[in-house]
């Protein structure tokens, strides 16, 4: 086992208020989920926010992390899963900061119609989630 630098950081107060308004709950839970009442899809929420935060946790644990920085990899993670964020965590935990942030930044393709396609509004979220990994 390495060191563990970010076990004990969660997403900020502000993180979680960005990550929401990116995700919306809205978006995934109650289109995907309906008859959800509002603390099902709340609670649902937190559990995949939670999940996200437990996989940039174990994932990077040898190169220590702002909360920016910390918030910005739960997002991407929130919206990738674990397995899409991996390329990127595995970089940052090997202190390849930019190439992380390159690598998060080519990451801007949504399923359509069963083929991935660019999408404009990743593009914006992903430059968002790489700009504290340049600075």
């Amino acid at each position: 086992m390495g060191l563990v630098y970010n076990f004990a950081l969660t997403l900020s107060t502000a993180g979680r208020r960005v990550l929401r308004q990116r995700e919306g709950l809205r978006g995934y839970y109650e289109v995907s989920r309906h008859g959800m009442t509002p603390d099902q899809v709340e609670a649902a929420f937190d559990l995949s926010v939670r999940s996200a935060e437990r996989a940039v946790q174990r994932q990077v644990s040898h190169h220590p992390l702002t909360q920016a920085q910390f918030d910005a990899l739960v997002s991407y993670t929130h919206n990738l899963g674990a397995g899409g964020a991996m390329l990127v965590l595995r970089r940052i935990d090997c202190g390849d900061l930019d190439g992380a942030a390159d690598a998060m930044l080519r990451n801007i393709s949504a399923p359509v119609e069963g083929r991935l396609v660019p999408h404009a509004g990743l593009a914006g979220r992903r430059k968002e989630e790489s700009a504290p990994f340049r600075d």
